[in-house]
């Protein structure tokens, strides 16, 4: 009898450590493609005010906003020119991500967004 109740215990605690181990493997993780678009949508936020510098300056040595907003047009007064994190190519205007669109308004007043890794866009502060 003793030796079959051994036994059960035995069987009983094999079963719970399996049973833990696995539990232990059930957790949910995120993807580190997650983890990857949310560092590289803040990069390019904070390089989009290198773009946004570029047009102030060009607004305060030629009284006007640029007619676009390209590297070609402002990049002589932007220091480093940002790079796209999601390509590792100079930021351009365009719709992917870490690219960005420029539209002039009336005035000096414009509206610079970048495109981010979820089809959202952010607005140059």
């Amino acid at each position: 009898m003793k030796r079959g109740v051994r036994l059960l215990l035995l069987v009983l605690v094999v079963l719970g450590v399996v049973l833990s181990l696995a539990a232990c493997g059930v957790k949910k993780t995120s993807l580190p493609t997650n983890n990857l678009d949310v560092a590289k949508d803040a990069a390019a936020k904070v390089d989009l005010l290198a773009v946004q510098t570029g047009i102030q300056a060009y607004v305060v040595a030629n009284s006007q906003l640029p007619p676009s907003a390209a590297q070609s047009v402002i990049g002589g007064v932007v220091d480093r020119w940002p790079t796209n994190p999601f390509t590792n190519t100079p930021m351009a205007e365009g719709t992917a991500p870490g690219d960005y669109t420029y539209t002039p308004g009336s005035g000096t007043s414009y509206t610079l967004v970048v495109h981010l890794s979820n089809g959202s866009t952010a607005a140059a502060p």
